[in-house]
Order: C-alpha cells, then structure tokens, then sequence
C-alpha cells in the first residue's frame, strides 16, 4: 500500500512536463520537453548537446533493526526501483502515390477528417532487483541496466480502404549501470545509490542525445526489516551529523507513502517535501485534455 501511494506521486515525476495544456504538439511549451531527470549519454554535457551522465542519492537508514549477525537471512533489507522514460519518435511518413514501395517523411498527414503529426512520445520503464542485505551494500552492489531498441511500423489507412501513408514508431537502446553501497555514520547506515548513463557513444547532436537519455529518472526505495530517517526533519540525534554529511547529486530524498511511515523514500529530480500526495483534483491522467495547470 505505501509504494503504490508512493508510486501516484513517482508517475506525477515521471510526466512532468510531458505534455503541457493545450496539449498540442504545435503549442509553444511543449517544444522545449524533458526538463527533469534526464540522464545524458557520457561526452552530451560536455558537447553542450545534452544534461549530465549521472545522478545520486545519499539516505539514511536505522541500524537498530539491523542488527542480526551477518550471515543472517532475516536481516533488513533494501529494494531498489530504478523507473525513467525511454524516448520514442512517432514517424509519419505519406506513401508516394507515384511508387506504392516508396514513403517519404512528413511533419504532418491528413487522412479525411484526422491530421497525424510526427511527434516524440515515450515508454515508460520500472526495473527492480532482488532486494539488497545491508551485508550486500556493506561490500558493494552493481548492476547493469539494458533497454532493447525497436521499431514498430502501423499503415494508415483512409475511410476507403486506401493506404495513404504509415506510421514508423522508433525507439533506441539505453544502457546505464546502478551503484548502492553503505557506510556507518553515528549508529546510521549511510545508503548511497548512484545511476549513470552508460552509453558507449558520444552524440553528435543534441536530438541524437536525448535519443539515448534516461528521461524523468528517479528512484524508490523501500525497506523491510528496518526504517529510513528523514533528511528533512531527522531526529536530534542524526541532524548535527548524520543527516548533514549526506550528499545530493541532481535528486533529494524524501519520505513517500502515507505520513506516518518510513518505509518508502522516493529520489526526485524536482523539489518535494516529506510524504508528498497528489491532490484528489488531479486523480485523472495527467495530460488528458483538460485544464489541469488550473487545479
């Protein structure tokens, strides 16, 4: 019940900025897309092509409830959830009338009364691993992440049966890796996860940058057998210290789920505070042709 609460919140992240109202691929805001989150491919920022390779979080965890024997197998444990977009270009291309083998790119088809645009959509991606011991993240935890390519192709047909055109829907292969490691800070456990875009090319333009980003990547974590401490509000006894030598890199950890618990901490690469909700206004899709910049 607290990661799925935890997740309506982590789906809000994700979409940010997706598609703002009037929802139209033609409206101004919505040509400058993924602002947050997004995880370049290795050389993009220093190109000047796209954002930063990487993003890390530093949490705390209680190590009261940690404390079985190392070896132990009902020791605590942590899960990590790794969830981002993966971009995918909608083509629309009109069949030559001249050539029926032949079909040409087109920023717009008019088939009747429907116009079709070329557009750059999304897929959304949640990837999780068995959950970790803290004997685990004591060592070191590391795993590679690998996102298929594809392309699906759909024909376009007009009212008569003719076809006058298709729609090429393309995506390109991710590839990042995902570091989680502990250290002990006064009686805490420090929990530190690291995300890196592992692309094996640098781009050469900023379009083929975003092609091969983690867009709206975040983290949720969740613990068994044991607790998260809050960075915003940490007891007495963590704040001087504990709490103060964690560090952020381009996401903040908060506590997500109901208030009340401590199960749950969502990495966000937008500013939240503690146990954030969406507001029942805002229970729909979250671009689903209504006004809902108003709510």
């Amino acid at each position: 019940m607290t990661l799925d609460l935890a997740r309506t919140v982590a789906d809000a992240v994700l979409y940010e900025g997706y598609l703002l109202y009037p929802y139209r691929a033609t409206s101004q805001k919505n040509q400058a897309r993924w602002q947050f989150g997004v995880l370049g491919p290795p050389g993009a920022a220093e190109a000047g092509f796209g954002e930063e390779s990487t993003m890390s979080v530093e949490c705390l965890l209680s190590r009261a409830a940690g404390t079985a024997r190392r070896g132990d197998l009902s020791r605590p444990t942590v899960a990590v959830y790794l969830r981002f977009l993966q971009l995918q270009h909608r083509g629309v291309e009109r069949l030559d009338p001249a050539d029926p083998g032949l079909y040409a790119a087109t920023n717009a088809l008019r088939v009747d009364d429907e116009l079709l645009l070329s557009w750059d959509e999304a897929v959304d991606h949640e990837l999780t691993w068995p959950s970790l011991s803290f004997d685990q993240l004591a060592d070191g935890v590391r795993q590679e992440v690998t996102v298929a390519g594809a392309e699906e192709v759909e024909p376009v047909t007009a009212a008569d049966g003719t076809v006058v055109g298709r729609v090429v829907r393309r995506r390109w292969p991710l590839r990042a890796e995902v570091t989680a490691e502990t250290s002990e800070v006064d009686g805490y456990l420090r929990l530190r996860i690291t995300v890196e875009n592992t692309a094996p090319a640098v781009p050469r333009s900023r379009d083929e940058a975003v092609e091969r980003s983690l867009l709206g990547a975040h983290l949720l974590l969740e613990a068994s057998g044991t607790r998260f401490v809050s960075l915003l509000e940490p007891p007495d006894a963590a704040a001087a210290s504990a709490a103060a030598a964690c560090h952020q890199s381009r996401c903040w950890p908060v506590m997500a789920g109901p208030p009340g618990t401590d199960k749950v901490v969502l990495a966000s690469p937008i500013i939240l505070y503690d146990h954030p909700e969406v507001a029942p206004e805002s229970a729909g899709a979250l671009f689903d042709s209504t006004e809902i910049d108003e709510i």
